[in-house]
């Protein structure tokens, strides 16, 4: 590796670290995930930190801030540029381990996140990256290319073999959390984003948009047609009793962060095996 990147990596380990320090001193925790130290946006103006998880609307509510905080007007039509935008609204753990200020100020943070039904989260990240195969990247994942229920067999036999961490659109909600579940004063559920999430932004004044649009993806995002995989809606098409049971053991904690049922039936899945 040549010295000017060994040099940066250097540079950036030390930031990192000193990031972490920071939030774990704020918030009296060692108990800090490195991995996702890039998950969260701080918003400084009203003391609120998202902690976005891949596969659980991230996206969609990263816009549905911005909007809140700085109008409809700041996005463009195009979904990679309106979010960057949106992530800009707010400061990233680095970015407030800079000032002293911002330091001291990282225990006021109120800390949520959004999460989804590990069954309906499992089958869209299949759904978005491996079914179709428009990734490249992924083609060594089994099921890929493959959309149907056996390609949706062998992706949850490759979760279960050693591949449950590879990859962040997958992994489980509760690891792609920069602090301890105990640390989040709210965990919102996707499948209920439009009462859940005013009651986690209640404190901070910020006018969201109407129930009926937060049951929805934004609108830039509905614009990428790849992304919205209509998971919900294609349970009993991809779904068999073995792989109801293995989403159920592989995902247990996530089950419980987000107080979802472990009953599949509850969905109109086969039930748990005996």
């Amino acid at each position: 590796m040549p010295f000017s990147r060994t040099r940066k990596r250097i540079r950036r380990d030390l930031r990192e670290q000193r990031a972490l320090l920071a939030l774990g001193w704020a918030r009296r925790t060692l108990s800090l995930r490195r991995d996702n130290i890039d998950r969260v946006v701080f918003y400084t103006d009203h003391n609120i930190a998202f902690n976005r998880i891949a596969k659980s609307g991230n996206s969609s509510v990263i816009l549905y801030l911005d909007e809140a905080i700085r109008g409809a007007n700041t996005h463009t039509d195009d979904y990679k540029q309106a979010k960057r935008t949106a992530m800009g609204a707010g400061k990233s753990l680095i970015d407030m381990s800079r000032s002293k200020q911002d330091r001291a100020s990282l225990k006021e943070f109120s800390f949520f996140t959004v999460v989804r039904n590990p069954w309906t989260r499992t089958l869209s990240a299949f759904l978005d990256k491996i079914a179709n195969g428009p990734h490249d990247k992924y083609g060594s994942v089994p099921g890929f290319g493959d959309n149907s229920q056996t390609g949706f067999e062998a992706f949850i036999a490759f979760l279960g073999n050693g591949g449950l961490h590879s990859n962040h659109h997958w992994k489980p909600q509760i690891d792609a959390l920069l602090l301890p579940p105990s640390h989040f004063q709210t965990v919102c559920r996707l499948e209920h984003l439009a009462e859940e999430l005013p009651l986690a932004l209640a404190r901070t004044g910020l006018t969201l948009p109407s129930p009926d649009r937060l049951r929805q993806p934004h609108r830039i995002e509905s614009n990428q047609r790849s992304k919205l995989t209509q998971a919900a809606s294609k349970l009993l098409k991809y779904y068999s009793p073995t792989t109801v049971q293995a989403v159920a053991d592989l995902y247990t904690a996530d089950f419980k962060l987000g107080r979802y049922s472990m009953d599949p039936r509850s969905l109109g899945l086969p039930p748990l095996m005996a």
